[in-house]
């Protein structure tokens, strides 16, 4: 578990790194909540991550059921936040949208591969434990 956070903490100031780098190479399309973002997008993967990584102790229809939850629970707060920053800031709206997607984007493919690494981890563990 200490090696998927530190891999997130890694992540998340890489995508932090990035918007300040935007900010001094193209300062006319950064905007302030960008690094907010990739905050967020880091805290919320290391949140499901760690409840479905819990569930995986517990038995496989637990892990299911948390899983897809926890996916859909993320994607109603995506479309919360989204939703809430684009009624809020309408002459924002392109940017932070495109922001969104990219960050978006960047967690779920970090999600996914962290979940097949644990999940495989888990099944070549329980493997060995049988031998």
């Amino acid at each position: 578990m200490r090696r998927y956070f530190i891999s997130l903490l890694v992540m998340t100031l890489t995508l932090v790194l990035a918007t300040f780098v935007m900010m001094w190479t193209l300062p006319q399309h950064y905007l302030p909540v960008m690094p907010l973002l990739a905050l967020y997008f880091g805290v919320l993967c290391g949140l499901q991550h760690w409840f479905v990584t819990r569930a995986m102790y517990r038995s496989p229809k637990i892990f299911i059921q948390m899983f897809l939850g926890s996916v859909i629970a993320v994607l109603f707060i995506h479309i919360i936040i989204l939703a809430a920053y684009l009624f809020t800031h309408p002459s924002h709206a392109h940017l932070f949208s495109l922001a969104f997607c990219v960050g978006y984007a960047v967690s779920l493919v970090f999600e996914t591969v962290a979940l097949v690494r644990f999940v495989n981890r888990e099944r070549r563990r329980r493997l060995e434990e049988k031998k």
